[in-house]
């Protein structure tokens, strides 16, 4: 039987966030801007208020699992931090709209104080507004986080290619220890992973985990850190390899 975090983790081998998240990012605004309109629009709120309430209480679960199966996929792959914290503040946001909306409906369709009918509406609007932001957030950092390394990622020279470094840099197959101690700011990042030297500068500021994760591996061997954080995960390894500029020299 599978742990509470292998549930969260993977479904017929594919990771659940992504097959969790497109239904957060699109029902939870879809019940906020009901929501919003019910407030402001009596007909409207007569006829579908109750309707856009329920939408949005399933939607309480799939932030949730969303936020889990987040952080476990961030587990095997990386995430930013931005995504991260976003992500975990949504279901928050979703669970205080669905009690707010529960009693403003409640108190909407009894003969009550217009002015409470109207304050609880207006909370109503503000926390959907709110959650309609955090939520395009969220769904705009796990983008950015997902993509924008491979679709604005700088070309690499191949290894066949001539180098664009000064001509003290060192041909690729021929770095030592002390060539790459000399490369340890992030303004010029090289670390050894595996017995392999990799530049790591252009991807620094790219990082999904954040530039600190790899600005420890500079100019040292950085096997430990990153094979601790991605082990064998095909996407980390992947980006690396394009990051190659040659193997360390034996003594």
């Amino acid at each position: 039987m599978k742990g509470m975090d292998e549930i969260f983790d993977t479904v017929a081998g594919l990771p659940v966030h992504p097959l969790v998240i497109h239904f957060a990012v699109v029902l939870v605004p879809l019940a906020a801007l009901g929501l919003i309109v019910a407030v402001l629009n009596t007909a409207f709120r007569r006829r579908f208020a109750f309707a856009f309430v329920v939408l949005l209480a399933v939607t309480v679960p799939l932030a949730f699992i969303a936020k889990e199966s987040g952080e476990a996929l961030s587990e095997r792959v990386g995430i930013s931090e931005q995504h991260e914290t976003l992500g975990g503040t949504l279901p928050i946001w979703v669970a205080v709209l669905l009690v707010m909306s529960v009693v403003w409906l409640v108190i909407a369709r009894r003969d009550g104080s217009v002015l409470v009918r109207r304050i609880l509406g207006g909370v109503v609007v503000f926390t959907a507004v709110q959650t309609i932001v955090v939520t395009l957030l969220v769904g705009h950092s796990g983008a950015e986080a997902t993509w924008a390394k491979l679709i604005g990622a700088p070309a690499v020279p191949s290894p066949t290619q001539s180098p664009t470094a000064g001509p003290t840099e060192p041909a690729a197959g021929t770095i030592t220890t002390a060539e790459v101690s000399q490369h340890a700011t992030p303004d010029d990042c090289w670390t050894i992973i595996d017995g392999a030297v990799y530049d790591m500068t252009p991807f620094l500021n790219r990082h999904p985990g954040g530039s600190d994760a790899i600005a420890g591996l500079c100019g040292g061997d950085g096997t430990a850190g990153f094979r601790g954080q991605h082990g064998s995960a095909s996407a980390p390894n992947s980006q690396l390899e394009s990051l190659k500029i040659g193997v360390l020299a034996t003594p």
